[in-house]
């Protein structure tokens, strides 16, 4: 059985332009084909996550105060 689409959930829209221009660098240097797959958001996120830096992030995103908490 096929699963169900997944949840919708709101992107800040400022990541997702980031992660359009990852995908645009990345066919400009032959690292990704010209397709939706390869070109979507979701990989682009799914190859975020195998970076070295994003362990990193998640422990810094654990304990880092919202701008307004600060004072």
């Amino acid at each position: 059985m096929a699963k169900g689409n997944s949840a919708n959930i709101r992107v800040d829209p400022e990541f997702a332009i980031d992660m359009k221009r990852i995908a645009k660098i990345r066919l400009n240097l032959g690292l990704a084909k010209l397709n939706p797959h390869e070109l979507s958001s979701s990989e682009m996120t799914k190859l975020l996550r195998r970076t070295n830096g994003y362990k990193q992030s998640i422990e810094e995103l654990k304990t880092k105060p919202k701008r307004e908490n600060i004072i």
